[in-house]
């Protein structure tokens, strides 16, 4: 059922406010003036006016904590909640073959359902307010309805983007077309929808991509002003069944490969792109194109390190993911605002590769720019939408703190956010969910666990050989 949201003027006063507006303005006495589920004013407590403040519906005391806009999550699967850490151990090209393939296989339209709703409440409950879901299974009406029913449920945003298939090309696009029909706007417009299309070596090898799908896709992108988001340079280095290989094979890149066809343009929300090189982010900052960086995800891999600071001093817009749990365990992003830092930090052997702030704004603004939605979303100013997150500082693992955006990004943790708001609306209250009772959450939880060991029993899935992966066969 939709929500509507609220009529009412909410004030939340105190704490340092952090806006992420392009002067990168902070209140350290701040307030957000919220009506009808927008933003009217942000500023100073002590410069609003006090008939004004006393005139709100409802006061939220933000002393003590930091207000900032809600997150949002360039790159996220919904369902790997189902296969919490079975990844591990395993690098992209045996995780491909051996566990996400015949995990997708075996999986149903309730199953996605029950990931849906237990993945709403790890990102709401971690800060996250908007995230892109990248399909990666073939997905139908009712399998669309099982996703985004529980999203629309939740109250948050989501950017669902459809998976093509080269296989009965017109039909697939048919699907896409009324799949756009159906959500597109949904929820009160929380809900959006693009494409999935997938031109990375691997999901080209496993027959989920051609020229003719892509060109069509595009096609239908540009009519529609949707979305694409796409795995791109990802995987190991390896002549044997790694990324080096295809490119050996082919003799381009994945980024080459999208020029050469003439669709490269700022649609395309290109996620991970480990392995680029220099002629890859040149046709990256040409073209508009943003990409979606996964710290742990990468990390767990094995896979490499991404060059985050020299897309962004390139001029690329960097958004911040999180994957799926099936890969690195977890989609709290506050987590992965400190493992970026930590990365580029080393990868670059300069302690000032990527701030706390940076980090803020790729978590924030510049993902929401990335999915197309920073004229609605990512930052707290005056006619946007008032999607944001209260982090407690006076905690005992951040307090003392001297910096309040070093203190979220380095040593708070996702779920110690206070209070959520989308559109205006408490989602989280003092660390508790609004739209369900707790009673509801163990439920949840419990069907995702009972469905999860349902799934295992019927997929073909290593699932019993988490300490050794080196015998598994790469996927070819």
């Amino acid at each position: 059922m939709a929500h509507a949201a609220h009529a009412r003027t909410v004030l939340v006063a105190g704490g340092c406010v952090v806006p992420m507006d392009r002067e990168r303005s902070r209140f350290d006495d701040g307030y957000v003036l919220i009506r009808d589920g927008a933003i009217a004013a942000v500023g100073e407590l002590a410069a609003l006016d006090s008939a004004v403040a006393d005139a709100a519906d409802e006061r939220i005391d933000a002393r003590g904590c930091i207000v900032v806009p809600g997150f949002v999550n360039a790159h996220q699967h919904h369902w790997y909640d189902l296969f919490r850490g079975l990844g591990g151990g395993m690098r992209l090209e045996q995780w491909i073959g051996n566990l996400l393939l015949p995990a997708g296989r075996a999986m149903t339209a309730a199953d996605s359902a029950a990931a849906s709703r237990l993945a709403c409440l790890e990102m709401l409950g971690t800060g996250t307010t908007t995230c892109l879901n990248h399909s990666v299974t073939v997905t139908g009406p009712d399998w669309i309805e099982a996703t985004l029913a529980p999203v629309v449920e939740s109250g948050m945003r989501q950017l669902f983007c459809k998976e093509l298939r080269p296989q009965a090309l017109d039909d697939q696009l048919a699907l896409a077309r009324a799949a756009h029909e159906r959500w597109h706007g949904a929820g009160d417009g929380r809900i959006a929808v693009g494409l999935t299309i997938e031109t990375t070596a691997h999901w080209v090898a496993a027959g989920t991509c051609s020229e003719e799908l892509v060109l069509a896709g595009h096609v239908l992108a540009r009519e529609l002003g949707l979305r694409i988001t796409d795995h791109v340079a990802g995987g190991t280095m390896s002549r044997e069944g790694g990324y080096l290989r295809f490119v050996l094979e082919t003799g381009r890149t994945d980024l080459e490969f999208l020029h050469g066809l003439g669709v490269l343009d700022d649609r395309w929300v290109l996620a991970h792109a480990i392995n680029v090189r220099d002629r890859d982010v040149e046709l990256i900052a040409a073209s508009g194109a943003g990409v979606a960086h996964t710290p742990t995800s990468e990390a767990i891999r094995g896979a490499g390190l991404a060059p985050i600071r020299r897309l962004r001093d390139a001029g690329v817009v960097v958004g911040l993911g999180s994957d799926g749990p099936m890969v690195d365990t977890s989609v709290d992003l506050v987590e992965q605002m400190k493992v970026a830092i930590l990365q580029q930090n080393q990868l670059h052997l300069d302690p000032l590769a990527l701030t706390p702030l940076d980090a803020l704004a790729m978590a924030t603004i510049d993902s929401a720019r990335l999915l197309g939605m920073d004229d609605r979303i990512g930052s707290l100013e005056p006619g946007k939408r008032a999607d944001l997150a209260i982090f407690d500082l006076e905690r005992p693992t951040i307090a003392p703190y001297h910096d309040p955006v070093a203190a979220l990004v380095q040593s708070a943790r996702g779920c110690e956010v206070r209070d959520v708001l989308v559109d205006g609306e408490p989602l989280v209250r003092d660390g508790a969910f609004t739209r369900v009772g707790a009673d509801d959450v163990r439920s949840i939880v419990g069907e995702a666990r009972e469905r999860a060991h349902a799934l295992l029993a019927r997929a073909d899935v290593p699932a019993h050989r988490a300490a050794a992966r080196a015998d598994l066969p790469a996927y070819v």
